[in-house]
């Protein structure tokens, strides 16, 4: 096989991957991975509520107070910006 007959073979791969219009298949995979983001973020809200649910019980007043207050400017944040 020559040099040229190889470059032939090449240069004819690098036309069919070239015409492969990649845009859709890059907008699946970012949304996969978005996928998996929103995934992940629920569960480790639903982890930390389950924990702080467990958690309240056995809290003082302030440590109670405290809580109420995150949750409080949780909201407040949430509030500004979801509009």
């Amino acid at each position: 096989m020559s040099i040229q007959a190889l470059s032939n073979i090449s240069s004819q791969f690098t036309h069919l991957v070239g015409n492969i219009n990649v845009e859709p298949i890059s907008y699946v995979l970012v949304a996969i991975g978005f996928a998996l983001l929103l995934i992940i973020i629920i569960g480790g809200i639903i982890y930390g509520l389950t924990k702080a649910v467990r958690a309240v019980p056995s809290m003082s007043t302030k440590e109670f107070i405290l809580f109420l207050l995150g949750i409080a400017i949780f909201l407040i944040i949430l509030g500004i910006l979801i509009p």
